[in-house]
């Protein structure tokens, strides 16, 4: 049922990427005239994910808040259904935020609230920090265009006359069983990528 239910979207999941990549694309203007207003909703969500973490994050909490975003999140935007623009939608509205968020960041534009690694926390090898990294985009944005995929084909049978229900049961048992899990694992390869680039500072009551 599972299978069935992806393999069926697979042409939408290629429209997802598109989408996505549209919202990066868009994001240009929003960066190069430093619109905060139009990001300002992601910049509020990023922070919050920030204060969650805290200043110097475990690797288990840090997951756990990657994971408690992420998950609802592109649940919601499945969920959204009821028409399939509004798929769509999210679909170009997640690209832009991540690229004018990202873009903010870097070049120090939105200002970072500190976050270090202790001496006394595990340091993750380098090459382990970059094939996280890589992990987390091969596992994250696929569950995110699947998501918006199932969403869009969802309102297209929604717009057929199947009732909302009908249409959302078989995607939430996919996302459940597929989504889920997936993100489970990307939000422990993010939460060891991000201990591996945290600078290192020395714990309260030792000598520098």
């Amino acid at each position: 049922m599972v299978g069935a239910t992806v393999q069926a979207h697979g042409r939408l999941i290629l429209h997802a990427a598109l989408l996505f990549c549209v919202g990066l694309f868009a994001a240009a203007p929003v960066v190069r005239f430093r619109m905060r207003t139009v990001a300002w909703p992601a910049l509020v969500v990023f922070r919050l994910i920030l204060r969650l973490a805290g200043t110097s994050p475990g690797i288990v909490r840090l997951a756990a808040v990657i994971f408690g975003f992420n998950a609802p999140a592109m649940f919601l935007y499945m969920a959204s259904g009821f028409h399939p623009m509004l798929p769509k939608i999210f679909g170009i509205w997640t690209g832009m935020n991540i690229a004018a968020v990202s873009a903010f960041v870097t070049r120090g534009i939105e200002p970072l609230p500190p976050m270090l690694r202790t001496e006394a926390q595990w340091a993750p090898p380098s090459h382990l920090t970059s094939a996280c990294s890589l992990l987390v985009l091969g596992l994250e944005l696929p569950c995110f265009w699947l998501a918006i995929a199932m969403g869009m084909g969802m309102g297209n049978e929604v717009l057929g006359g199947t009732s909302y229900a009908a249409a959302l049961a078989p995607r939430a048992v996919a996302y459940c069983a597929l989504v889920v899990p997936t993100l489970l694992v990307s939000a422990i390869a993010e939460a060891i990528a991000v201990r591996g680039a945290l600078p290192p500072v020395a714990a309260p009551g030792t000598e520098c």
